[in-house]
């Protein structure tokens, strides 16, 4: 068998996706510029890696595959409001000359998105989670919407290339959380690690805002496991599809949540909300449910129990 290619295998998200294959004994090949990432050594024959950037990835001899997954794009907004170029271009020219690996060898392709493309969601939705047909509400020109935007310009490829006879679709990612985050570029898009290291060793908990903005979790083994069962899906996909928990909470509550789990008393500090932060998140995942029968297995109770108490994890 080929390999499956994944771009942005080093990260947080690629590693699981990584070990998962390797453990099913199908071949990967990782595209990772670690600049953001770290890369892990695998003494597995299946596995292979090029180091270097998405956006030159043309510049190198790119063995068949059997399908392209595309992670590759900074997550961080400390490191996208400052380097905004960074992020623009792994969606947008990186995602072009990854679905030209993809068309080249005939096989699918599945960009990474975010819930972030949904912007400031209407409180009418709230009930009922926003589904991936619904409208998008975004601001324009602030300091994160290079992210949302390179993002929603990533899925227009996509789309294109959907249209033009290619196999492909977007990943419309919510919150994926679970042991392995790192806290090399901690921040607001760090929120669960943040609040376990910060509420362990008795520092004050960085709220964003009022805290009353809500959330959906989703764990990083069930998230693993919607982006493979979509990558072999038989069928024909639809242009988006929501990944994500309908569960939701306040980040209040979560920071609750966390300290009553690791038995802590906790205080708490507040900063500024970025302007285009919206004041909720909740996927409708029926379009999911039907096309492959999956949904989450793992509450967030669940999950942060097994971060903080490790014995608890099971594999996939």
């Amino acid at each position: 068998m080929n390999p499956i290619l994944i771009a942005g295998g080093d990260g947080f998200i690629g590693k699981k996706l990584t070990e998962e294959f390797l453990r099913r004994k199908i071949p990967v090949l990782v595209i990772d510029n670690n600049i953001t990432s770290t890369p892990k050594k695998y003494l597995d024959p299946n596995f292979s890696r090029i180091e270097c950037d998405v956006c030159n990835l043309d510049r190198y001899s790119i063995p068949k595959v059997s399908g392209v997954v595309h992670l590759a794009s900074i997550a961080s907004p400390l490191i996208y409001k400052e380097f905004p170029e960074m992020v623009i271009k792994s969606n947008t020219i990186g995602t072009q000359i990854l679905m030209e690996i993809a068309k080249r060898d005939q096989v699918r392709f599945l960009f990474a998105s975010t819930s972030e493309v949904y912007g400031d969601l209407l409180p009418e939705k709230k009930g009922e989670g926003i589904s991936e047909n619904d409208i998008s509400r975004s601001r324009l020109l602030t300091k994160r919407s290079c992210y949302s935007t390179s993002k929603k310009m990533g899925e227009e490829l996509v789309f294109n290339f959907q249209r033009n006879g290619g196999d492909g679709t977007n990943l419309r990612l919510f919150n994926i959380y679970g042991p392995g985050m790192d806290l090399k570029n901690p921040g607001y898009g760090r929120v669960i690690p943040n609040f376990i290291k910060q509420i362990s060793h008795d520092q004050k908990v960085t709220i964003f805002g009022n805290g009353l903005q809500e959330r959906s979790f989703l764990w990083i083994e069930d998230a693993v496991l919607a982006i493979i069962n979509l990558l072999f899906y038989k069928g024909s996909l639809p242009p988006a599809v929501n990944i994500g928990h309908e569960e939701t909470i306040s980040i209040n509550n979560l920071a609750k949540k966390v300290a009553n789990i690791l038995g802590k008393q906790y205080t708490t500090i507040n900063f500024d909300l970025d302007v285009g932060d919206p004041l909720w998140r909740k996927p409708n995942i029926q379009l999911i449910k039907e096309l492959i029968a999956w949904e989450p297995q793992i509450s967030l109770e669940e999950g942060l129990k097994k971060i903080i108490f490790p014995k608890l994890r099971t594999s996939i």
